[in-house]
């Protein structure tokens, strides 16, 4: 039996009346074909055909998942400063992680709204978000002195962002599973002691690892496996003292390596560029994928009939995924840990049967709903734990509560608003310092085409606490050359500006500390921009169709903004491109 009738007999007719064919996204003019695939999910989840394209969707819902930004804010009772992935104007409220945990949102009538069908959906829940308040840096359990956004069982890290289950990390986006002294990496697992590094697994003492598996004491190495004592390769497998792919004895690769001194910027950045001309001059496959039947898609592990999905394990008859684990059934969500039979959503965990929703875990039957942990059926809720039947926090009995949701679903439908996500400017995170923003490289012209509010980001420094003395930023690239010759007291914890990404930042002792131990060179960029230029090395989830250069057959390729005259190869074209090499 049907919970919401009404809706259900408008919804139906809705969509026995659309068909497969092509469409036109609303909001850049970009052709998608709708299929039966895409067209079948919609008659699951009951949702109106969309009027934007599943490449503009995805954009849409990264723009709610965090990347690697923090800023000083306000806490919402005290004034006090406190560092936060939400922008000091964004009107959400914030306080620490701990306020939250420790508040009953839910039992409080100042964070109730009583949702009236009339009047436009979205309005009346932006009432609701800019009261209640957020965690200010989505900490959620065992974190140890550690300061980062989005972490758990984390010990003795620094500026991480998505990272679970680390220890001794700095500037880390997606840093995972028993990885440790990982510093400005991306998508890292099982890793330890590796800098300048993406999409690695269980590698050690690594130096700009780019996809590359099981590997020791290796630098500048792409898609290689299982390898040692490698400076400068591509395309290896089981190999040792090889330089730029060049077989060399024991003796003569450490005389080699002794001469290089990558703590000189120039002289790291000779071999970066070195590093750069041998990936595009080697092969590359059109996809990474590892044990993915019947899936299209770039960075898939384990996974099954799913099509277009990015960077995710373990997806079972998944579409449009990006970033999720352990999902089945679901389409068109970013960062779901795992979610079942879920639609739309943006950074879920645990949880079934959720839609529109963001930032929410171990619930069900969720729609609408921001930052609801251990919930089950409830609409347009902030903030909630341990509840049911609540519609904009306010408690209701079951029967009334199914009244209340088909009548508005209803109000809503009509209006066009259901089917749509949340709107831009409810972005916790911000869509310039978001997922999106990393992966799809939007630039200010492209947030303000999708919609979202810009933020000035220099502006969490006007927050911070006063210093006693007050000095001008300092330009980072006039640092001394080698390392060697970098005073600490005149160029650590001092003060630089990023003018590409408007950033404040500087070098703390901890940092530097490492760059001495590890003889690296004294970096030049705001964090971020070294992190975005990581991102950068990585397939985007935006895909063409390019032709393989041995056989000319058409692929489906995730553009690479680091290494664009990468020489493509078909699948079974690369694999005997390995054979022969």
């Amino acid at each position: 039996m049907s919970h919401t009738p009404n809706f259900d007999a408008k919804i139906n007719a809705i969509l026995d009346a659309i068909q497969a064919g092509e469409q036109t996204c609303a909001l850049t003019g970009e052709k998608w074909m709708l299929d039966e695939l895409e067209l079948n999910f919609y008659r699951k989840f009951s949702s109106p055909l969309s009027v934007y394209s599943p490449q503009t969707r995805m954009k849409l819902l990264g723009g709610f998942r965090t990347g690697f930004e923090i800023f000083w804010n306000k806490h919402a009772k005290s004034g006090e400063p406190i560092l936060s992935y939400i922008h000091p104007d964004n009107p959400i409220p914030v306080v620490t992680d701990a306020d939250w945990h420790a508040m009953d949102i839910g039992g409080l009538q100042e964070y109730q709204r009583e949702i009236d069908p009339a009047q436009p959906f979205f309005e009346q829940f932006r009432s609701l978000a800019h009261v209640v308040p957020m965690g200010a840096r989505r900490e959620w359990k065992n974190v140890v002195n550690t300061v980062g956004v989005g972490m758990w069982d984390i010990e003795d890290s620094y500026l991480v962002f998505s990272t679970v289950g680390v220890k001794r990390c700095m500037y880390t986006f997606y840093c995972l599973e028993g990885s440790e002294d990982i510093t400005q990496s991306v998508h890292i697992n099982h890793s330890q002691n590796c800098f300048g590094s993406t999409q690695i697994t269980r590698c050690h003492s690594c130096t700009v690892a780019v996809i590359s598996f099981d590997c020791l004491k290796c630098d500048f190495v792409y898609d290689c496996r299982n390898c040692e004592f490698v400076f400068g390769g591509a395309n290896l497998r089981n190999k040792k003292y090889v330089w730029f792919n060049e077989q060399l004895s024991k003796d003569e690769w450490e005389r080699r390596r002794a001469a290089v001194d990558l703590s000189c910027r120039s002289v790291f950045k000779e071999y970066q560029q070195k590093f750069l001309q041998l990936v595009e001059q080697s092969a590359t496959p059109e996809h990474f994928n590892v044990n993915a039947p019947d899936c299209t898609g770039d960075y898939l592990t384990d996974c099954v009939r799913c099509k277009d999905c990015y960077s995710s394990q373990r997806l079972t008859d998944c579409a449009y995924m990006h970033g999720s684990t352990g999902a089945e059934g679901s389409a068109f969500c970013v960062g779901a840990y795992p979610a079942t039979q879920s639609w739309m959503c943006s950074m879920i965990s645990n949880s079934s049967n959720l839609k529109y929703s963001m930032t929410c875990g171990r619930s069900q039957n969720l729609e609408y709903c921001f930052n609801c942990h251990d919930c089950e059926n409830c609409f347009g809720c902030d903030g909630l734990r341990n509840r049911k039947f609540c519609i904009g926090n306010v408690q209701y009995s079951e029967d009334e509560y199914w009244r209340r949701v088909d009548a508005l679903k209803c109000a809503m439908l009509e209006r066009g608003e259901y089917g749509q996500f949340f709107p831009q400017d409810l972005s916790p995170t911000g869509m310039q310092f978001s997922h999106s923003a990393m992966y799809y490289r939007l630039s200010t012209a492209d947030v303000q085409a999708l919609g979202a509010p810009l933020y000035d980001p220099d502006q969490g420094v006007v927050l911070a606490p006063k210093k006693t003395v007050e000095e001008p930023p300092k330009d980072a690239s006039a640092a001394p050359d080698c390392l060697r010759d970098v005073d600490p007291a005149v160029w650590v914890s001092k003060p630089f500006m990023d003018e590409r990404v408007r950033r404040r930042w500087s070098v703390v002792p901890k940092e530097f500390a490492y760059y001495t131990d590890r003889q690296l060179p004294f970096p030049e960029e705001h964090y971020s921009s070294r992190l975005q230029k990581q991102i950068q090395m990585m397939n985007q989830p935006a895909f063409e169709q390019l032709p393989c250069v041995v056989c000319q057959k058409p692929v489906q390729v995730g553009r690479n903004p680091a290494f664009t005259k990468r020489r493509v190869h078909c699948m079974s074209c690369y694999l005997k491109y390995l054979e022969a090499h």
